[in-house]
């Protein structure tokens, strides 16, 4: 299993500790690993094993061994829901017990992992039903094109949230998303390379895959 952890995260906890934010940093975390702990169970229960665990900015990134096809797309769907659905079924227990902040808390991090956005859990969701519908190749590049508009939304509507709240926060979540967004558009258009060039070489019957 390929482990590793973003040195970046160190950064970030004293950017937090400056803007006196760090106890709600902490609880981020804190919910963050119990919603990557729902992937991970969910993901156990349907027979995948593990094969990446990385330490990131805000959480912790789940990867897991499969084939790419419609079964598969099904089942990783149902993985990818387990994340944002544990943290609203957080979210209502402890509106219950009237602890505004950590309802809070889930609330944003069930919304954020929605967005559709690749590879939050919204992104790869996305992705994985037009894979049902369109196939693989034409998945990303939709997923591909998406990403630049919802982003682009995003940091739109950010930099407004930024002049009015002056919340540091959320300057770290928009730049931690642009570099997701762009160090994953790179790995689409290399995936789209490949599929198109083992979709050439089984049209010439060199190939079959």
């Amino acid at each position: 299993m390929e482990f590793k952890i973003d040195i970046k995260i160190f950064l970030v906890l004293f950017l937090f500790l400056i803007f006196k934010q760090l106890e709600m940093y902490i609880l981020f975390m804190i919910f963050v690993i119990i919603h990557e702990f729902f992937h991970l169970l969910t993901g156990i229960i349907l027979g995948y094993k593990i094969k990446s665990l990385k330490i990131e900015i805000l959480g912790i990134s789940l990867g897991f061994h499969e084939n790419i096809n419609k079964y598969n797309n099904i089942r990783k769907i149902i993985i990818l829901m387990m994340g944002p659905i544990s943290n609203i079924i957080i979210a209502l227990i402890f509106d219950f017990l009237k602890l505004p902040k950590i309802v809070y808390v889930n609330l944003v991090i069930a919304i954020f992992n929605l967005l559709p956005v690749y590879p939050l859990d919204g992104g790869q969701i996305l992705n994985r039903i037009l894979g049902i519908i369109y196939g693989n190749i034409e998945a990303y590049k939709i997923t591909n094109w998406v990403n630049t508009i919802i982003m682009s939304l995003i940091t739109a509507i950010a930099s407004i949230a930024i002049l009015y709240f002056k919340n540091m926060s959320i300057v770290i979540i928009v730049l931690f998303l642009w570099c997701l967004v762009i160090k994953e558009n790179k790995k689409i258009k290399e995936i789209n390379k490949y599929f198109k060039y083992v979709h050439k070489l089984d049209k010439k019957g060199h190939y079959n895959i």
